[in-house]
C-alpha cells in the first residue's frame, strides 16, 4: 500500500487523480466486455523521470482492486534498461554510461515485443489455461535489470504499462500509442 499520510496534498492529489484514471478504466473494460471480452485493455502512462509514474500506477491498481476490479496487472518500463555489460559493449561505452537512462540505452524492441504480445495474447478466463508472459525488472541497487522477474498472466483484462518513453514519437517507441487503448 502506498502511504501518502505525510504528504496530504500529494495524497489528495493522487486520490483525485487515480479516481479519475480508475472511471477511464472502467468505461475501457465495459466497452471490452461488450465488444471482446477477451480483447485485453491496455493503458500507457509516460513522464519524465521522478513524475509519479509508478506512483500513480500502482495507485491505481490498488483503487481498482478496492472496487472489485481484479486481473490487472502493470509493466514498468523500468526493466528494459540495458545492462551495464550491455551498455559496456556499446560503441561509446562513456557516453552510454553518461546517458544511461535515455532511449537509446533502453532494450526498446524487447519492451515493444512485450507490449505486442499482450496485446494479441487473448484474456484467459475461469477454468481455462492461464499463459504467463515474463518480463524484466531493475534492480536499483544493482543498478541492472533483473530477467523474468515480472509475470504478466493472461488472465490479466487491463495492463498499465509506465514509463518515460512509452509514448514518445520516436521509432521504435511510437508504435506503442497504436497498440494501447488509452494514454
Amino acid at each position: 500500500m502506498l502511504d501518502l499520510s505525510k504528504n496530504k496534498n500529494l495524497g489528495d492529489n493522487l486520490a483525485k487523480t487515480t479516481a479519475q484514471l480508475r472511471l477511464r478504466a472502467e468505461h475501457l473494460l465495459a466497452e471490452q466486455s461488450r465488444n471482446d471480452p477477451r480483447q485485453r485493455v491496455l493503458i500507457a502512462l509516460a513522464g519524465v523521470p521522478g513524475s509519479g509514474k509508478s506512483t500513480v500506477a500502482t495507485a491505481l491498481l490498488e483503487d481498482l482492486n478496492r472496487h472489485g476490479i481484479r486481473h490487472v496487472a502493470v509493466l514498468p518500463m523500468d526493466g528494459f534498461h540495458y545492462s551495464r555489460h550491455v551498455l559496456s559493449s556499446f560503441n561509446d561505452p562513456a557516453l552510454a554510461f553518461r546517458r544511461r537512462g535515455a532511449p537509446f540505452t533502453f532494450d526498446a524492441t524487447g519492451f515493444l515485443e512485450i507490449v505486442k504480445k499482450l496485446k494479441l495474447m487473448p484474456v484467459t478466463g475461469c477454468g481455462e489455461h492461464a499463459m504467463i508472459i515474463r518480463a524484466p525488472s531493475f534492480d536499483h541497487a544493482e543498478m541492472d535489470p533483473v530477467p523474468n522477474s515480472i509475470s504478466l498472466s493472461s488472465e490479466a483484462r487491463l495492463v498499465i504499462i509506465e514509463g518515460n518513453y512509452t509514448l514518445l514519437h520516436e521509432a521504435p517507441w511510437d508504435q506503442i500509442a497504436d497498440l494501447v487503448d488509452d494514454k
